[in-house]
């Protein structure tokens, strides 16, 4: 479960952040997260909930944005939002490039 590796790492970033800008509690920590970066959003957010007990943390909110799989074709230069891993233009059968939908970032922190 990478899940709880990961939802360490976030909550470590969000305790870096809130005792570099001398908070003391963490309120918010927003994320972006790809539909392709392979991560259950589910595991994630309980992982979270277990590993900030008794932390600055502790009352944060993980706020998760979702950025859906997008690609380009390299033949046509048609761009598509993608719902399953066919890479491959419906248009012209060229081979798509992707765009976005494999981020995963910290994009905000609410600190006091």
């Amino acid at each position: 479960m990478h899940e709880a590796t990961l939802a360490e790492n976030i909550l470590n970033i969000a305790l870096d952040a809130a005792e570099q800008n001398h908070a003391a509690k963490v309120f918010k920590v927003g994320l972006t997260l790809g539909e392709m970066a392979g991560v259950e959003v589910e595991a994630l957010t309980l992982a979270f909930d277990v590993l900030k007990k008794n932390t600055p943390a502790e009352d944060a909110e993980l706020v998760i944005k979702r950025v859906p799989i997008c690609a380009a074709c390299n033949k046509c230069g048609k761009v598509f939002t993608l719902e399953r891993y066919n890479f491959f233009c419906p248009e012209c059968d060229g081979v798509l490039i992707l765009r976005s939908g494999r981020e995963l970032l910290v994009d905000f922190i609410d600190c006091e």
